[in-house]
């Protein structure tokens, strides 16, 4: 009796092992019978378990505050090489690991489009690149300009003074980074509006928008009680609340009697839309209107992108000046400077003040670099591609987590420190955006 349990047992161990063994590689096996001919090359890498993927693995990563372990887990296992197959977001997917690599693809528009997962376009309502940049420097290449900026910095000084007034005003601690996004979200709304906002409507907007970013990092269960299904909801809350105010904003603008500069007197975000053109639509290029639909979803693009991360880096610049007494001491200096050259001691803060602030530049360079384990990329191919040395299927995803990239000791010399001062060392570096890690520069020292 004895023997027979001790066979059963070893035959349902050797059983379960078999099949976990067979799962886990029945995502390899299938893509590569589905794309073994000569006419593809793909890198190394594990493709993960069936339907799911390395999905499971990247959340657990990364919403468990270690981004650098997924990847590391690739280049350790596979190699140096710079790019890895993997399964993501239900798709088949190349991870990328070297910043020459990243650059190429985001230069090649012709190849590969933005590559937001289904789960999150839901949300977001990000389509292509080439539809959505269209529209995007449309409406806002106006606000680049030297007037526009110096009246939305009017307006930004005004609201942020007002509000660290009031902070510097309360006796008891105060929650720095759930203030810092309502203050980041005002100005946002002021830009986007044109003028103060409804308490009561500012309160659900930004609730709804919160709501609406914590479900792009969730996973995608789209059961009640979970946090993508209440984004779900979020989003029908925001096109609801937003179609209300483009009805009053066209009922304001008609009382003005079609007087186009009286409109665009009260410079915002609505008024530039409602007054826009999509030509696209025309082959006479007469235009029309764009529709409340398309509003919307550039309006929720705008609510996502246009506040949380501005928050969040300047709550992290302010604690890294905190833990950092030097750096804290060098920024306060530039500023005192600032203040000494004014011709006025009654002087406020002005726009071309901002662009004397060098060394708070490097501040926010560095506190980007340090944020990066909250950015990826993501693009999708066009075509079928030919990349450092692989030919790439169509339709396949390219997936960083730049966080690993930022933190590279081949690019910066002790990346784990904090030093803004490394920004001015190498005169490639000013042309390096962190948040789009474009180029790779030499080592840079410190």
């Amino acid at each position: 009796m004895e023997y027979h349990l001790a066979f059963f047992y070893t035959a349902l161990a050797v059983g379960i092992l078999t099949l976990y063994g067979v799962l886990k590689r029945a995502n390899d096996w299938f893509y590569t019978i589905k794309f073994g001919s000569k006419k593809y090359h793909i890198p190394p890498g594990d493709m993960g378990w069936p339907y799911v993927g390395n999905t499971l693995f990247y959340f657990r990563s990364s919403l468990g505050g270690n981004p650098s372990s997924f990847l590391s887990y690739f280049v350790t296992r596979f190699g140096p090489g710079g790019m890895y197959k993997a399964h993501l977001f239900g798709k088949p997917s190349i991870i990328v690991t070297k910043p020459e690599i990243i650059r190429k693809i985001l230069m090649d528009e012709e190849n590969f489009k933005r590559g937001l997962p289904n789960y999150m376009s839901k949300l977001v309502g990000l389509t292509t690149s080439i539809e959505q940049d269209k529209i995007f420097r449309r409406l806002t290449s106006p606000i680049k300009s030297q007037g526009l900026l110096s009246y939305y910095f009017k307006c930004i000084d005004e609201v942020v003074r007002t509000a660290f007034e009031k902070y510097a005003a309360k006796e008891e601690p105060i929650e720095f980074l759930s203030e810092m996004q309502k203050l980041a979200f005002k100005v946002f709304m002021r830009i986007l509006t044109g003028g103060e906002v409804d308490k009561e409507l500012f309160d659900k907007i930004f609730k709804e928008t919160t709501l609406l970013i914590g479900g792009t990092v969730s996973l995608p269960i789209n059961i009640p009680g979970f946090a993508y299904n209440r984004a779900i909801q979020a989003r029908r809350e925001l096109v609801n609340m937003f179609q209300q105010i483009l009805k009053e904003r066209r009922k304001a603008m008609m009382n003005i009697a079609k007087d186009y500069k009286a409109i665009m007197s009260k410079y915002n975000i609505i008024n530039m839309m409602l007054l826009d053109t999509d030509q696209d639509d025309y082959d006479d290029n007469e235009g029309k209107r764009l529709s409340d639909e398309k509003i919307i979803e550039v309006l929720i693009l705008f609510a996502f992108a246009g506040y949380e991360p501005v928050a969040t880096i300047a709550t992290k610049a302010i604690m890294f000046l905190e833990k950092h007494p030097h750096s804290l001491q060098k920024a306060k200096e530039e500023q005192e400077d600032i203040v000494k050259r004014r011709s006025s001691s009654n002087a406020g803060l002005n726009f071309n003040e901002i662009k004397q602030m060098t060394y708070l530049n490097k501040v926010i360079n560095e506190t980007l670099r340090f944020d990066g384990n909250q950015r990826v990329f993501l693009r999708d191919s066009n075509n079928a591609v030919h990349i450092n040395g692989y030919t790439i299927p169509k339709g396949w995803k390219f997936f960083s987590v730049l966080w690993d990239i930022h933190m590279d000791p081949n690019t910066y010399v002790k990346p784990e420190e904090f030093n803004p001062s490394r920004w001015d060392v190498n005169p490639e570096i000013k042309t390096y955006p962190p948040e789009n890690c474009l180029v790779r520069f030499k080592k840079i020292p410190v």
